[in-house]
């Protein structure tokens, strides 16, 4: 490939999925796309190298790439996969001269302000603001991420967190029932994102199928073969196994009930934008159960009912944050 290009490089890596784009002068469409399984390679270099060299451009002046957990000094690790990633080293490796290592959920969240009407399903009667107040992104996928967009007088600062690992916080008896259950399994920390995100549907099926009944054989077989989480949704989403439709109400109501303590946390009173795979197959369908949890905030439960919410349909909102940071790193060299 190569060098001198004054392109831009999106990259968003999730434990799961690493989605990239490279983008010329203008961002409207990319000239080359792909998406990897993260797992399935080293590291990210293995991939950009590979994606590069099959896209036979130039290389492109800077890459900004989201990281599914914490960013710290340049440096990230990836929380759900063995890999370690410093911007300088990836600069060097890559031939690109910036290299921009960013929070995924922040920029999901700079995405988030980037979206068209048609890119998301309102929850409530009107949808979150993209001006004048402060707006909240949660995401379940392999991890369950969280951000905020603080209004700043003049514009929105995304600001990552990783609120998604903050303690579970039992509601009713029977999600004491279920903290106990889950304390088993994971001994040393029940935290929101061991129950909203990757297994967290399995561990909610495993819960309410200790209780009963006994699993057919031809649920058992649908559950091996292929995606164990997608399998537990669609059975519970049509309600064909009770077990499993217990597991997706709870897991829309807890989903929501977290969605809400974001809300309170920042006064994210702009709305709530809800990203990630999972939001779209369940939050839409348990609609009702999500947002009464969002809503059962006590003496605050009108202020709740206030708050704008939308679910983010669009896979790609981490590569359209991606871009807007790159086009303000290009805005502020000029």
């Amino acid at each position: 490939m190569a060098a001198g290009g004054t392109g831009i490089l999106v990259g968003d890596v999730g434990g799961t999925r690493t989605r990239l784009a490279l983008y010329g002068r203008s961002t409207a469409a990319p000239r080359a796309e792909a998406v990897y399984s993260s797992r399935d390679h080293a590291g990210l270099e293995e991939i950009v190298d590979a994606f590069l060299a099959s896209s036979k451009a130039k290389r492109p002046a800077v890459a900004v790439i989201g990281i599914a957990g914490p960013v710290r000094g340049g440096v990230a690790v990836v929380t759900n996969l063995p890999w370690r990633l410093d911007e300088r080293a990836l600069a060097r490796h890559l031939g690109i001269p910036q290299v921009v290592l960013l929070n995924d959920l922040a920029v999901a969240a700079r995405g988030c302000l980037e979206l068209p009407d048609d890119a998301q399903i309102p929850l409530t009667a009107s949808r979150p603001a993209k001006r004048g107040d402060h707006l909240a992104v949660i995401a379940a996928g392999t991890g369950l991420g969280e951000a905020f967009l603080v209004w700043a007088g003049d514009r929105h600062v995304a600001v990552p967190t990783e609120g998604g690992h903050g303690d579970f916080a039992p509601q009713s008896p029977i999600e004491i029932e279920l903290w106990h259950f889950l304390q088993k399994r994971y001994p040393d920390h029940v935290s929101y994102e061991r129950i909203v995100s990757g297994d967290g549907l399995g561990a909610l099926y495993d819960f309410f199928l200790s209780r009963g009944p006994r699993e057919p054989r031809t649920v058992t077989r649908r559950l091996c073969d292929g995606d164990r989480n997608a399998a537990i949704a669609e059975l519970g989403l049509t309600r064909a196994f009770r077990p499993a439709t217990l597991a997706v109400d709870l897991f829309a109501s807890i989903y929501g009930a977290e969605a809400g303590n974001m809300a309170l946390r920042q006064l994210a009173i702009g709305g709530v934008f809800v990203a990630g795979n999972i939001a779209q197959r369940i939050v839409p369908d348990r609609r009702a159960i999500f947002l009464a949890a969002f809503r059962r905030k006590g003496r605050f439960s009108a202020l709740l009912g206030e708050i704008p919410i939308a679910v983010v349909t669009d896979p790609m909102v981490g590569v359209l944050g991606a871009i807007a940071v790159a086009r303000d790193l290009r805005k502020a060299k000029r």
